[in-house]
């Protein structure tokens, strides 16, 4: 897609307007979730769209392994047990 066709692209424009608007860490978190949608659409082309027998794209766990490796994942806090009135 030649950079003309793609600023003709209605979701291009809108994706850049919509980035224009957002403060810069939410930019980057839709930003990071619009690469990883056009990077598995990309991987899904490539493989045919062949899916395996449990209905996942071909391949697609081998190739996210390891995808949050560098992203921090912490517990939330154990919640306090609510307290009821006895009936």
């Amino acid at each position: 897609m030649s950079n003309s066709s793609l600023a003709a692209n209605p979701l291009a424009l809108d994706l850049d307007r919509v980035l224009g608007q957002l403060d810069s860490e939410t930019a980057v978190l839709l930003e990071r979730t619009v690469r990883d949608a056009l990077a598995l659409a990309e991987r899904r082309a490539a493989d045919g769209g062949v899916i395996d027998t449990l209905g996942y794209p071909a391949g697609y766990f081998e190739a996210t392994a390891g995808s949050f490796a560098n992203e921090p994942l912490e517990a939330p806090e154990e919640l306090p047990m609510q307290t009821r009135e006895a009936w």
